[in-house]
């Protein structure tokens, strides 16, 4: 009980404040522990008889309305549309799906689409460079750049696998940068699907390539830019802009739509200004060019009157 003089909390019990000392009233003490304790009955009988009531409820209901009747019962016997609550937990409780394995639009997860893409990506060599190349047609053509190529029609073309396959050149610009081998131990093998639209800017790509001869690398990012023009020895038109890293060695490799998994450019150039800049020729600007090649090749004498036509190069 409290202190009348300072206010100080005392036991029940106690006779002087434990404070101040001031002598407590032990009638009124004595009245308010005993009217504590008959408080304390009453609410103990109430919940008491509560709860026999309850219970006494339960056992008079009829065995079908009863919440511990059988569950089986229930169902048979009262049809419902809410589910059987069996069925409602294990709905509520499946972990949700991968969201990147299973997009709605049937994406494939960007690990699937990277090593699917890796098997149709090759290393160009000559007897003076190297670079990248990738599966245009089921006939066995590959993309690769012509800045890689220059002075030779007969190029070596290593698979992820590292076996190399002979190529020929059957198929050169003289104005872009861009060239067509064929690889006869290729024919039959589904090419890469290719994008044959614009793409816009903000899109995800996949770089995939050997840059400074790291073969079958794959960088993500972003496409930055479009419509960048360039006269670089070649004429480098409409040229999309990338952050995804790219380095020598890069050129002729696929860059690839990270959600649809076609391609959508062939990597050919670095600016090299702070920090690099990446520029890939889009797919559909030069589908009439590749497509003519791969319907009528260029003779190995059309390919060499291309080269005398270079200037610098060599």
């Amino acid at each position: 009980m409290f202190c009348s003089k300072c206010g100080c909390m005392n036991s029940v019990t106690t006779k002087n404040c434990l404070n101040c000392g001031q002598p407590l009233d032990r009638t009124t003490r004595i009245k308010k522990h005993k009217r504590r304790q008959r408080l304390n009955f009453f609410v103990v009988a109430i919940l008491f008889l509560g709860t026999g009531f309850g219970s006494a409820q339960i056992f008079q209901q009829p065995a079908k309305e009863r919440p511990d009747a059988p569950v089986e019962n229930t169902v048979a016997t009262q049809p419902s549309t809410n589910p059987p609550l069996e069925q409602t937990v294990t709905e509520t409780t499946t972990p949700p799906q991968d969201t990147e394995a299973s997009n709605e639009d049937g994406a494939k997860p960007k690990t699937d689409i990277i090593k699917d893409t890796q098997q149709k990506v090759f290393t160009i060599k000559t007897d003076t460079a190297y670079g990248s190349g990738f599966l245009f047609t089921d006939t066995g053509t590959v993309v690769t750049s012509a800045h890689l190529i220059i002075g030779t029609v007969d190029v070596s073309v290593r698979t992820t696998d590292g076996v190399e396959k002979p190529g020929k050149v059957i198929g050169i610009s003289e104005t872009f940068d861009i060239a067509l081998i064929q690889v006869d131990a290729f024919a039959g093998t589904k090419p890469l699907a290719v994008e044959t639209n614009p793409t816009e800017i903000g899109t995800e790509v996949i770089a995939l390539g050997s840059p400074s001869g790291l073969e079958n690398t794959a960088a993500i990012g972003y496409l930055t830019g479009t419509d960048r023009d360039f006269d670089h020895g070649f004429l480098y038109k409409d040229m999309y802009q990338i952050d995804a890293q790219i380095a020598p060695g890069s050129s002729g490799g696929p860059l690839i739509d990270a959600h649809s998994g076609k391609v959508i450019g062939i990597n050919a150039l670095l600016l090299n200004e702070g920090n690099a800049i990446g520029f890939s020729i889009p797919m559909y600007s030069m589908m009439e060019l590749l497509n003519g090649w791969a319907t009528e090749p260029m003779s190995e004498g059309e390919v060499e009157d291309v080269y005398d036509t270079y200037d610098g190069f060599g």
